[in-house]
Order: structure tokens, then C-alpha cells, then sequence
């Protein structure tokens, strides 16, 4: 980190720690002004007394410490570098995401029963994701009379439906182990999906499935999500690439953190505000990039809103901004007790400089 600090005036304070050491000197001597020295300005006296005395000097004498800190540029750069190796890593993931969805699948069949297709499928076609099943909203319910392959399955849950399955497939697992089997046959489900291009829609956004009554359909339903029409997957998805990056900016974040602050003193304040500062410049690269591809429109699958950056992003600009507005608050009312201090004519300049160092 660099060290700032903000002096608008170097001539004042120097002139301000001239005449501090001449009191010191007089205090600590025990001597009175000499009288040739009667006429001349506080200043004046200082000066043919002690000679010039250099504030930065004095306050390094003290042992004040009047700096404030900032990103230095090789910090900048390497926040920006992370941004980038998200994006990097995104495109990555996306190139592997068949192999991914192989790796997944595999796992996701050790908590698959052999009674048919996952109850998280049984609104099929085109987009179903976006309509019944991969939100993670559990408690999502079939309208009644939905069919699925001639059975009637609705007005139920999805949870409860995956149960049922759990246990025609895996008759012989205890209470317990049929609720487990039954919440990492969901998981695994999610896995492999979250690699393809489609990825899964936003958390709980069924909420704004519409089913209508269709005798035309199998199922006996036809249904629309408006909210996830609205979006797309461009905006209302997340996918094992996002997941990716993120993981990967915050790995570098904490470890350059780590990095910039072992076997230092800095305030637990200093800390914060620097991790929040380093985090909106990677976050906030990473999401600059995949929206400027996302609208050039040549960006292929990495051109999209990652919501696991934008959050962080969002977040991390908050708490930087409100944590600098505090500071500059407390430093305001420092200066508006420094300077009552000072307008009060009763009190000698020394008796300041005590406000100030204690």
C-alpha cells in the first residue's frame, strides 16, 4: 500500500512546528522570553530561537503517523489481472462443459431409481428449466390433474415427488437415508446441468410460473415463465463458468490479501477497506468484459451477467463507499474539535498540540 498524505499547505504547518519546539524549548528550559524578543511575533521569536523546524521531521520525531493509505498501482493492476482470469476461466469452463456434464452424470446416476425419468424432468420441451423443477424451490407444486406418462402427479411437490421416487428405487434405505438420497439425487441433478448452455435459471424465479389447461399437451398443461421469458439466459441464468470465476477471484483475493498484510500492524478498518476496494476492481472487471462481449454479440456463452460477480461487486462498492463516508466523518468532527480548540484564545497553542498527540 502507498502512504498519502494530504498537506495543502507545507509552509503553514512548517511554521506551526517551528513554533511548537520553541514552547517545548521554553518549557523544558524554565526560562523566560528574552526581552529583546518582547516585540517580535510568536513566529519571529521561534525562528531566532530554535531555526526552522520541518513538520514531516517533527511528526517522524513524535512518532505520529498523519498518512492515510491507498491501492498503489501495482495493486490496481493486479486486481484488474484477476478480473481477467475470471473471464479466462469462464471461457475455459464453457470450452469443458461436455466433459463436465459426462463427469456429473456419472455421479448423479449413483442417485438415480430405475422407475423413469427425475421428477425435476417432468415438465419437458423447450426451456422446461425455466418452468418446473431447477430453481431450487422445492416446495414447487404440479397444478392438478398435470399427467406425466399417463400417471397422475399433480398437485404435488417436487420434493415429495423425488421421495416417492427415492423410495420405489432405493426400498431398503432407512427414514433418514431416503431423505439424503433424495436431496443429493437433486444436487447431483442440478451438477449436471449447471455446464450446459442453459445452465439453471435464477433461484426461486417458478414463482412466476403460469400453467394453463391445455387439452393439447400430454401433461394436460401448457405453462410459461414470463419473468425468465423476459431475461433469457443472458441475464437470468447461472451456470458452472460463473461459479467458476467467481471461485477463482476470490481465491486470488484472499491470497493477495494474506499476501499485503502478513506480520503487519494495519487497523482492522485498513484491512477491510482494502480487500473492498481490491474486490470492486476485480469484480468489476470481470463483469465489464462479459457485458461489453455480451453486446458486441460475438461473446458465444461468456457473454452474460454472472450474478455471482455483480453481487460481490455491488457489495463490495457499498461497503467501500460507506466505510469512507465514516472515516470522513470522524475526521471532520477531529477538525471541528482541533479548531474550537484553537478559536479559543484562552488556551495556548501547546495545550492543541496535547488535543491532537493524546
Amino acid at each position: 500500500m502507498s502512504q498519502v498524505r494530504s498537506c495543502p499547505d507545507d509552509t503553514y504547518w512548517n511554521e506551526k512546528a517551528t513554533e511548537l519546539a520553541y514552547l517545548a524549548e521554553l518549557r523544558n528550559s524554565g526560562t523566560a522570553t528574552s526581552p529583546r524578543l518582547d516585540q517580535k511575533t510568536l513566529h519571529e521569536r521561534a525562528i531566532a530561537t530554535v531555526g526552522a523546524v520541518d513538520f514531516d521531521e517533527l511528526l517522524l520525531e513524535l512518532g505520529i503517523d498523519a498518512s492515510y493509505t491507498s491501492l498503489t498501482q501495482a495493486q490496481i493492476a493486479a486486481a484488474v489481472g484477476m478480473g481477467i482470469l475470471g473471464v479466462l476461466l469462464t471461457v475455459y469452463t464453457n470450452g469443458k462443459s461436455k466433459g463436465l456434464t459426462e463427469f456429473f452424470e456419472k455421479i448423479h446416476g449413483h442417485y438415480k431409481a430405475d422407475s423413469g425419468c427425475s421428477p425435476l424432468d417432468y415438465r419437458a420441451g423447450k426451456n422446461h428449466r425455466y418452468i418446473f423443477g431447477h430453481d431450487g424451490n422445492l416446495w414447487q407444486h404440479l397444478p392438478e390433474g398435470y399427467t406425466y406418462n399417463g400417471s397422475s402427479v399433480g398437485g404435488r411437490s417436487l420434493y415429495s415427488l423425488v421421495m416417492e421416487q427415492m423410495r420405489q428405487g432405493f426400498p431398503n434405505s432407512s427414514f433418514i437415508g431416503g431423505h439424503v438420497k433424495a436431496i443429493l439425487h437433486i444436487a447431483t441433478h442440478y451438477l449436471s446441468d449447471l455446464p450446459t448452455k442453459d445452465g439453471l435459471p435464477l433461484p426461486f424465479s417458478s414463482l412466476f410460473t403460469q400453467w394453463v389447461k391445455d387439452e393439447t399437451k400430454v401433461s394436460g398443461y401448457s405453462a410459461n415463465n414470463p419473468l425468465m421469458d423476459k431475461v433469457g439466459k443472458e441475464f437470468g441464468t447461472i451456470n458452472a463458468a460463473d461459479i467458476a470465476s467467481y471461485a477463482i477471484i476470490k481465491t486470488l483475493l484472499a491470497g493477495h490479501h494474506w499476501i499485503t498484510f502478513y506480520s503487519t500492524n494495519a487497523s482492522e478498518d485498513e484491512k477491510k477497506l482494502h480487500h473492498a476496494q481490491m474486490s470492486v476492481i476485480a469484480y468489476g472487471t470481470a463483469m465489464i468484459i462479459q457485458m461489453a462481449l455480451l453486446c458486441s454479440g460475438q461473446a458465444g456463452r461468456t457473454g452474460k451477467l454472472n450474478y455471482l460477480i455483480a453481487g460481490p461487486f455491488l457489495w463490495n462498492a457499498g461497503k467501500s463507499v460507506l466505510m469512507t463516508q465514516r472515516h470522513h466523518r470522524d475526521l471532520v468532527l477531529s477538525y471541528r474539535d482541533s479548531c474550537a480548540i484553537l478559536d479559543n484564545k484562552s488556551l495556548a497553542f501547546d495545550h492543541w498540540v496535547k488535543h491532537q498527540c493524546v
